[in-house]
This record gives C-alpha cells, structure tokens and sequence, in this order.
C-alpha cells in the first residue's frame, strides 16, 4: 500500500512497563494497571510534508475505565483548529482480547508493510472528527457512537478519559493499538506489529485476516481508511 517501513521487534500482546493493583475486580485482578509501549522517532512513512510521529501509546485502567495518552514528537496541532494537517488519531481497543470477534484495526487496514495488531476491535476512540463541543466520539463495532468525550492536546500529548460505560461495560482489561497521521494521510502506528496488553488472563485467539469491505458505510479518515468486519 505504501513504502515498507522496518518493523519493531513488539511481539503480540507485548507492552514495556505495567504496573498493577491486584485487588480490584475482573479477570485477573488488577485495581490499577498502566501499561505504556514505545515506538521509535523518526519512523514516519508518509509522504507528504507534515509527518505525525508517535512516540509512545500509555493506557492505564482502573475500576471506573481508562485513560489513554498518545505522546508525540512534536507538539500536537489539534483538528480543533481546521488545519488539514493537525494531528488525526484513532486508538482501537479489543475489549473481549478476542482476535476473532469484532471488526478490523485501522492500523491493519492503513499499515504500509506486513504485520499485525492481532486485534479485532470491539470499540475506538476517534480523536480525528471533533464534535463542535470539542468533545470526540466513542464508537462500537457496530460503527454506532456509545458516546462522546472530552480530550485533552497539551504540548506532545494527546490524552482521553473513557468511562467503562462507553465500553459496553466491560471491565477494561483490553488490547490496545493506534495510528496517526493528518486528513491527506496516516504517517505512523503504535506498536509496529503487535498490540498494547492491558491486563487480562490467557492467550489471545489466533488472528484471523480473512474479511470483507465493508463500503460505503465503512469506517473512513480523511481520504484513506476503511474498515473491514470479521466474519
């Protein structure tokens, strides 16, 4: 689709740093958990000009919901701001850690060379379409809004509080992946291959690629992503 980028060494599930409280509730435990994955600089594979690059993607669960932040290495420049080039965010969440449900990332469907998130997503969180409240929507598999809310863009990064209601109710222990990039493009993914594990007990399903288009109805980002649905 685009020029091959060097894929990172993340393997499934892998995340750098996570701490936990295993006194709360769910599977597993974990009152608290924060688990952060890196990803290089200067590993944009855009090729327009403005190049978002993402350096780091932190999710930290507890008993209400999740906060996720995405670093960058420059400031962030919001949509808020009408420029066709400010930063685009999506962050997907498997929340039942099941490859086989859902529908497909748009890190899969927009990555520029092989590899996997090993997800099938069952919300996300669409930080590139601002509501005129400045708030964003949550969105499930369904491709309907559970809600929205309210981010915030302070210097390189881009965070967002999601209370468990938002998805479905789940107890938040979840995979997670991200891309950015601006309306004309995406120009970076995190982590390269693989997802962000937060929390959870046993392995995750087997990825399974084989999909269908969903179009026109799909999901879509300035002039380049599509969603595709699990069988």
């Amino acid at each position: 689709m685009l020029a091959a980028l060097l894929l990172g060494a993340t393997a499934l599930g892998a995340s750098v740093a996570c701490r936990s409280d295993p006194s709360g509730p769910g599977p597993g435990g974990g009152g608290t958990i924060t688990a952060t994955v890196s990803d290089p600089s200067g590993d944009t594979f855009g090729v327009d000009s403005v190049q978002w690059d993402v350096t780091a993607l932190t999710v930290t669960r507890d008993t209400g919901g999740i906060t996720v932040a995405v670093d960058l290495s420059a400031d962030a420049l919001s949509p808020m701001s009408g420029d066709s080039n400010s930063v685009f965010v999506y962050v997907d969440f498997d929340t039942d850690q099941d490859s086989t449900t859902g529908i497909s990332s748009i890190v899969d469907d927009s990555r520029p060379g092989p590899g996997s998130t090993g997800m099938g997503v069952d919300f996300f969180v669409d930080l590139a379409d601002f509501n005129a409240d400045s708030t964003v929507n949550v969105v499930n598999a369904a491709l309907s809004t559970t809600g929205s809310v309210r981010p915030t863009v302070s210097g390189k990064r881009i965070s967002v509080r999601i209370p468990r209601s938002l998805l479905g109710g789940d107890d938040a222990l979840l995979n997670a992946a991200a891309i950015v990039g601006t309306f004309f493009e995406p120009t970076d993914i995190v982590p390269e291959n693989g997802h962000l594990k937060v929390g959870g007990v046993g392995p995750v399903a087997p990825y399974q690629p084989t999909a269908t288009l969903q179009s026109p109805q799909g999901r879509t980002w300035g002039r380049w992503a599509v969603k595709t649905p699990r069988r």
